[in-house]
């Protein structure tokens, strides 16, 4: 576990340390939940971001599966 100091700006922004991002993988434009909890700050990286890269990986393959469903229902 790596613990690091960052300095929050007069509008209340932090810089997240770029050894942080790159293990977390953390890249411009992700989604981050940011929580607090028992008097702590959490940050954690969105699924949501995993769920829409996994989709657009494999929608070619998700819609030929759906079209086959669907035909296989039909008969």
């Amino acid at each position: 576990m790596v613990s690091l100091k960052v300095r929050v700006g007069p509008k209340g922004q932090i810089v997240i340390p770029k050894v942080i991002r790159e293990r977390l993988g953390i890249e411009p434009g992700n989604l981050l939940l940011i929580d607090e909890r028992n008097g702590k700050i959490v940050i954690e990286r969105s699924d949501v971001d995993e769920l829409v890269r996994w989709l657009k990986e494999n929608r070619k393959k998700i819609a030929r599966d759906v079209y086959k469903f669907s035909l296989e229902d039909e008969f």
